[in-house]
């Protein structure tokens, strides 16, 4: 089946023109405020957290395809604020920044009183929800499962694009080393499971670079995870620091992926700088610096998403004069 219209204009806002993603992420929260003050988080305040995710709007949404946003401290301040670059495409998170536990399970909840219908309503171009997925958790993965088959049933309704993000955790008392070994499976097996329940795929990277060196294994991989992806898929840097993820964003983009969505691997190094203006000369310089690095990579490696063999795009024969009617 062909994508819809407003998915289709949704992921059209988000790739550059030839369907590359580029996209920075500045929605965290918690793990914002952890690096902002390591020593004492729950004492940044709101006013901080604002400030700096409109410093990061200002200087990095215009060297981005789209920037990602929460509802909390980013979104609506940086439209208010005119910090966002008016080209760029804008994707606002659906999750709440406190997950429930079942067990060893993660359970994903969406922000109370936040909906699919809000996000489209202020104007968002695409809905994001992360999930903490094991596909060995049964009763957790159930329950996520419903949370992400609700969201996509919304998504469709309301018909604006999913992107979808999901992260792999160890056991409780699992090693480094052990849930290393198990990573690329994990990750593979859980894009298996649910990335045809939205429209853009946000993948780990299947192997921890500290543990797996083999380049053959690291393509093979994300070769699999690529096979596994039912959509366009990106990839997440997870905090890491942008040497080793600019060496996976050239990976994943060889093996299939059509860019990234990344966060802290451009900017962590410069948020903890209490200065506005000093903070604003650092990520103009040094965070626009490594945000070039990686979009250099996935404009030269990354598949265009219109060419995934999932995605049928629409042509204008699709739409009669009275295609309206059933809309």
């Amino acid at each position: 089946m062909a994508l819809s219209i407003g998915k289709l204009t949704g992921l059209r806002r988000l790739a550059d023109e030839r369907g590359i993603f580029c996209i920075t992420a500045m929605d965290q929260r918690n793990s914002l405020k952890a690096l902002v003050s390591p020593a004492n988080p729950q004492g940044v305040s709101p006013a901080q957290m604002t400030a700096i995710k409109a410093d990061l709007a200002l200087t990095l949404s215009p060297h981005s395809t789209a920037v990602l946003l929460d509802p909390q401290y980013g979104a609506p301040q940086a439209v208010a604020a005119g910090v966002l670059d008016p080209h760029v495409g804008l994707i606002v998170t659906l999750e709440g920044d406190t997950p429930r536990r079942v067990g060893e399970g993660i359970i994903t909840q969406i922000a109370e009183g936040w909906s699919v219908e809000k996000i489209q309503r202020m104007g968002g171009d695409a809905v994001k929800l992360l999930v903490r997925y094991r596909p060995d958790l049964p009763e957790a993965a159930e329950e996520n499962r419903a949370v992400i088959q609700q969201v996509s049933e919304e998504c469709r309704r309301h018909d604006i694009p999913f992107v979808l993000e999901t992260v792999a955790y160890a056991r409780s008392g699992q090693s480094k080393e052990d849930f290393a070994r198990e990573k690329p499976q994990l990750v593979i097996e859980t894009a298996r499971e649910l990335s045809r329940f939205c429209d853009l795929y946000k993948a780990e990277f299947p192997d921890d670079l500290s543990y797996e060196t083999d380049p053959a294994v690291l393509d093979q991989h994300c070769r699999e995870l690529d096979q596994a992806a039912a959509v366009p898929w990106v990839i997440l840097s997870a905090g890491a620091d942008i040497g080793p993820f600019s060496r996976m964003v050239e990976i994943a983009c060889r093996n299939g992926a059509s860019g990234f969505l990344a966060g802290r691997a451009i900017w962590k190094d410069f948020v903890s700088i209490a200065d506005p203006a000093e903070r604003r000369r650092q990520l103009e310089s040094h965070a626009v610096h490594n945000l070039g690095i990686i979009t250099h990579i996935a404009k030269r490696d990354a598949r265009p998403w219109t060419e995934h063999p999932g995605v049928r795009v629409p042509t204008p024969s699709d739409f009669s004069p009275e295609w309206y009617r059933s809309y």
